[in-house]
């Protein structure tokens, strides 16, 4: 009987979708042609083996899924004439990209290497163990409202989501105010101002990546500006933050604020 390959695990990091669009090196030729592009000369790629697992991460953002790799690396006859280097891609299966994904600062400390800089880092099985635990905890925490009460499509998030408002109790304000309202210097402009079922105004701060707790100053300030310069004095004035994803930050934050998240998954 012949030796049965021991799969290692890897970490496979790339900036995020988009960002080389229309080129191999981009997450979506990845996720649409399962096949994961890189330099030849890429540190560690040559350990790189069939049957190994690889945890996918978005650098210096999540991690935000797992695949195995399905057969040997596949050079690009084409990459010294394109990037003027030799390249290829490693075939992969099994692809899963995570309903929710995991931040890196919630697991970062807790691997066995420091390694955040390279595209290819080898790690522990104890590593994935955690990084899969710490992914369906974090999933399951349900913080603010639950994903896929809003369905954001590919184009402007503001008009992906004005249909879905009517689910939410929620309906566009006045005219004047209810999109892109100026509300003056230093102040910013929003982008939605709504009624709820209460006849209340709700100012809706978009953010489709992922928000930081930045945005909760960002979401007072036009409250207090709202309160002050629109609002009737029967009408309070209320803030949501709807984005991708958010942090442990930006939740403990928004409580303390009393500012609701819904999170969007965005396609």
């Amino acid at each position: 009987m012949g030796d049965k390959h021991q799969s290692k695990l890897w970490i496979f990091s790339n900036n995020s979708e988009g960002t080389y669009e229309g080129q191999e090196w981009d997450l979506n030729f990845t996720f649409q042609k399962h096949g994961y592009y890189f330099l030849e000369k890429e540190p560690s790629r040559t350990k790189v083996a069939e049957g190994d697992i690889v945890y996918l991460r978005v650098f210096g953002d999540s991690y935000i899924g797992k695949c195995r790799i399905a057969g040997p690396w596949k050079p690009d006859p084409d990459g010294p004439k394109k990037y003027e280097t030799k390249t290829g891609f490693f075939p992969i299966d099994e692809l899963i990209r995570w309903k929710r994904p995991l931040p890196q600062s919630l697991i970062i400390r807790d691997l066995s290497t420091a390694d955040v800089r390279h595209r290819i880092i080898p790690i522990e099985s104890a590593d994935g163990i955690k990084i899969e635990t710490a992914q369906r905890v974090y999933e399951r925490l349900g913080f603010g409202g639950a994903d896929g009460q809003i369905v954001v499509l590919e184009k402007g998030i503001e008009e992906a989501i004005k249909p879905n408002l009517a689910s939410l109790g929620l309906k566009l304000a006045d005219d004047s105010i209810q999109q892109q309202f100026a509300m003056g210097p230093g102040v910013g402009r929003s982008d939605l101002i709504c009624t709820d079922r209460s006849g209340d105004l709700v100012v809706i701060e978009l953010k489709r990546g992922m928000a930081s707790d930045e945005a909760i100053g960002q979401v007072l300030r036009y409250i207090g500006y709202v309160r002050e310069n629109i609002a009737s004095p029967t009408q309070k004035v209320h803030g949501w933050i709807v984005a991708g994803d958010y942090d442990e930050h930006l939740r403990l934050s928004a409580s303390a604020a009393d500012i609701k998240i819904l999170m969007v998954r965005l396609g």
